[in-house]
């Protein structure tokens, strides 16, 4: 069964639906862009920018910042001032002959301090008032002073009605070159707050200088036109640039969803389909910047305003908000425009490409649909480093982008997706993982049941016919008993008393094996008793040596009980005791040539336990031989023990013997050259004195 209990046909058809609505669900999630994903892609923009800063021996174009600035407001009095003095701070600067004058102020209303205005609002003596009625109007006084320069005006886009009369703005020239579609994504504001009429009459431009505003409050874009009513109008910058390269009219051209570029003369500006572009920041200090108190005293140098863009407004405390920018720094809004003016003369600027975020979001999936194929299919750290390469790509390729093309490509949401879909992956393994644990775990204990259940009828089946053995091999055994003892007369002829014998000796082994057969199997399940009592280790040992001699006689190997061994009297089972030593002798002569010596030791230690070692100078055993060795039914084929009978159970019922006395048995062997077998009984089965007697020669 596969996901959720279907059969792996129909979970197949489920994964696949899953991915392709989660591959749907990214799509959509892109073009909501809701937050986070813009505050992480405008967070890359301003790291970028902070990490890649423009080359600092690049030569900043002829921009001068005219402020009127703390100094200026504590000389010549609070702001707003009277038009006449803006009319005379104007005069100055056209005075040094400036390319342009971009005046970042509004002048949306008469001026109240004007004498017109003040013969209005005050009641004046006859005299002063007709000395007053003959003095020009401030408004007509700066109006003058900006037909002497090439000035630009700003206006202030407006959510409500435009604020001055109707038809009295300058309409700015604008050429729309339409493609096959119309700009649809355009910025649009409903009105426009703008200058008085003689005043933008009387300038040779009027540009929008209203600031565009993240969703965090920071500048990093600047509209280059925009759709004010039904009237395509330039931002204060772009306005700035063109009446400062004589350019007669801006050429827009719109193809597609929208603008495609912005051209003034041989300046051509690439924009987002909306008409904007992102602030690269510069350092402002390489900005030239005049105090307006020094451009009206005459203190100023002629050199920052000569053949310069000249860009004027109000920086003094009170005067105005400060804005952050990218780098973080709070600019004034002169500034800011100052900056944008740098930007697009010294072609700076950033953009946002066309059709960026299908591009985006086609990598993005492109990235998830690889990795579904071919990402799991690796090793863990091969697929941790694929990972790493792909980010490592997509931020190197941006940062590439940006250093050498000045385009903004967005990392941060095919790096977030990329990611979240790895880590779903590495989920998805894991619980896998856990299922397939499970499932081996509950395997293994299925196996171990049968495992168990095989070896307990092994078991069963052994003693069973151990038992069923043992009836006939009785039979044959006292049969074969009578006929050589002759009881019913003797057997004539010799050769068959011979058979006789033999039968007998074979008998006397099958039953030997037959035992050993039926030992093993209580062992195994755990049904063998001990049958404890005192006995005397020695009396033991002399008799299972003599028997293992006397059984093996055609063999060359010599038998010897180590003079200077301690036998002490012991509590355990005596059977299984002489059946542990008659194993290892037999054992150890077996695997022993002719001229061999098998020597017996016993030690009693001072820790109280008893070790009975039995060392040959046979073939030895090695490491993988001796594990072999210790499992039920195997042995150790040698050219030596092919004449002898045995099922390879002496060295694994001896090591079970010695573990029910609590005890352990060690083997130490060196192929070619013997092979010492120790019993250790623990030192509460030593009973009595050691005997300390010596073996006679």
């Amino acid at each position: 069964m596969g996901l959720l209990g279907l059969s792996a046909g129909a979970a197949g058809w489920v994964k696949r639906g899953l991915v392709w609505l989660a591959l749907l669900a990214v799509i959509a999630l892109r073009f909501a862009d809701p937050e986070p994903l813009p505050t992480f892609r405008n967070a890359f923009f301003d790291f970028a920018q902070g990490l890649l800063p423009p080359e600092a021996g690049e030569q900043s174009p002829p921009i001068t910042i005219v402020e009127i600035d703390e100094a200026s407001l504590a000389t010549l009095g609070q702001w707003p001032w009277p038009r006449d003095l803006m009319a005379d701070l104007v005069g100055k600067i056209a005075e040094q002959g400036p390319r342009v004058i971009g005046i970042n102020i509004l002048f949306p209303e008469a001026d109240r301090l004007s004498p017109e205005s003040v013969l209005k609002r005050f009641p004046l003596d006859a005299p002063l008032r007709e000395s007053l009625a003959q003095l020009p109007s401030n408004d007509a006084l700066l109006a003058f002073s900006l037909r002497q320069a090439q000035a630009v005006l700003g206006a202030a886009v407006t959510v409500g009605p435009p604020q001055t009369a109707a038809g009295s703005a300058s309409q700015v020239p604008i050429l729309l070159r339409l493609g096959h579609q119309g700009a649809a994504e355009i910025r649009r504001y409903p009105a426009l707050l703008r200058n008085l009429p003689e005043l933008e009459a009387a300038s040779s431009g009027v540009g929008v200088a209203s600031l565009e505003f993240g969703s965090d409050g920071v500048v990093r874009r600047m509209p280059i036109v925009m759709l004010v009513g039904d009237a395509v109008l330039p931002s204060f910058a772009v306005e700035v640039v063109r009446v400062a390269k004589r350019v007669p009219a801006i050429s827009v051209e719109i193809d597609g969803p929208g603008i495609d570029s912005v051209s003034l003369g041989d300046l051509k500006i690439r924009t987002a389909f909306s008409g904007e572009v992102w602030l690269r920041e510069v350092p402002i200090a390489r900005l030239d910047r005049a105090s307006a108190l020094d451009v009206l005293s005459g203190a100023a140098d002629a050199a920052l305003l000569r053949d310069r863009i000249v860009l004027l407004g109000a920086t003094g405390g009170g005067l105005g908000s400060s804005f952050v920018t990218s780098g973080g720094a709070a600019l004034s809004a002169l500034d800011i425009q100052a900056l944008f003016v740098e930007n697009l003369i010294s072609q700076h600027y950033l953009l946002r490409p066309p059709f960026a975020v299908f591009w985006e979001l086609l990598l993005t999936v492109g990235l998830v649909l690889g990795y579904l194929s071919l990402g799991r299919h690796l090793p863990g750290q091969v697929s941790q480093l694929g990972l790493v390469l792909v980010l490592l790509l997509l931020f190197g390729g941006a940062f590439y982008a940006f250093d050498r093309h000045s385009l903004l490509l967005d990392p941060s949401y095919p790096a977030l997706v990329f990611i979240l879909a790895y880590l779903v992956m590495i989920g998805l393994d894991v619980v896998e993982a856990q299922r397939q644990r499970k499932r081996s775990e509950q395997e293994r204990e299925m196996a171990l049941i049968l495992a168990e259940a095989a070896n307990r009828s092994k078991t069963s089946f052994l003693a069973n016919m151990s038992h069923e053995l043992r009836t006939p091999l009785n039979a044959i055994l006292g049969f074969s008993e009578m006929m050589k003892e002759g009881i019913l007369g003797p057997v004539q002829p010799q050769k068959y008393r011979d058979y006789v014998e033999d039968i007998h000796d074979m008998g006397r082994h099958l039953l030997a094996l037959v035992n050993d057969v039926l030992e093993m199997s209580k062992v195994e399940a755990g049904e063998s008793q001990l049958s404890e009592g005192e006995f005397s280790a020695r009396a033991m040992l002399e008799h299972s040596i003599r028997t293992v001699i006397t059984a093996y006689r055609d063999r060359g190997a010599s038998v010897v009980l180590e003079r200077e061994s301690m036998l002490p009297t012991l509590w355990g089972d005596q059977r299984m005791f002489t059946q542990m030593v008659m194993n290892l002798l037999s054992n150890a002569i077996k695997y022993t040539p002719d001229s061999g010596r098998i020597q017996v030791t016993g030690v009693v230690t001072d820790s109280g336990s008893f070790r009975l070692s039995v060392s040959d100078t046979g073939i030895g055993m090695s490491g993988e031989e001796i594990i072999e060795a210790f499992e039920p039914f195997r042995r150790i084929d040698h050219a030596l023990t092919s004449n002898f009978e045995g099922i390879g159970l002496g060295l694994p019922l001896t090591k079970a013997m010695i573990e029910m006395h609590d005890g352990k048995l060690e083997i130490a062997s060196i192929s070619n050259r013997g092979t010492t077998a120790t019993l250790v009984f623990p030192a509460d089965r030593v009973r009595g004195p050691d005997e300390r007697q010596r073996e006679r020669a």
